[in-house]
């Protein structure tokens, strides 16, 4: 079964009230979701138990979405004019969100020998622009899930998303146990 649907975006309120509060807690994240990886190396390719992609591609898209936050971020936080976009909303398909289409991870996803220069650089990136972040009264972009969001809103929902990614690849760990 496949339907739309959007969320309150007040429920991303739980990942801290204040810009410093979210980039705390973006730290802690990609910290975590940085560990997480150590350990994958020997199913990196392999598509886990219940899901759809391997870690290699879990975390490719974890790193496309980082870095069009980092991207919307950036919009958000300039003085440049914002354009109305198409406000498509996401597509819900089995209880699960699907990601839009430019999030896609490729076929392998990223590769092992690649992975922590790149994951350093895409984080490096995301704090760059998290450290600015504040709230952003009047100038907001679409998301699919959440509606309008300003530039903490999509803070938050980045730090939301590496958690929930983190929390999946945990699950399909061989003798792992998810954390909150």
């Amino acid at each position: 079964m496949t339907s739309n649907i959007l969320q309150d975006p007040a429920t991303l309120r739980a990942l801290g009230e204040t810009p410093a509060d979210v980039q705390a807690r973006l730290t802690r994240e990609l910290d975590a979701f940085g560990e997480a990886l150590q350990s994958r190396e020997g199913d990196w390719q392999r598509q886990q138990p219940g899901r759809d992609w391997s870690p290699a591609q879990e975390t490719e898209h974890v790193m496309k979405v980082n870095g069009a936050v980092a991207s919307v971020l950036r919009l958000l936080l300039s003085d440049r004019p914002l354009r109305p976009g198409e406000q498509a909303t996401g597509e819900l398909r089995d209880g699960k969100r699907q990601a839009p289409v430019a999030t896609m991870p490729s076929e392998t996803g990223i590769s092992w020998a690649e992975v922590e220069a790149q994951w350093q650089a895409n984080r490096a990136a995301l704090e760059a622009q998290a450290a600015q972040v504040r709230e952003t009264p009047g100038r907001t972009v679409w998301h699919p899930f959440f509606g309008e969001l300003d530039a903490l809103d999509w803070l938050r929902m980045g730090v939301y998303h590496i958690g929930h990614h983190r929390r999946l690849m945990a699950q399909s760990a061989p003798n792992m146990e998810p954390s909150a």
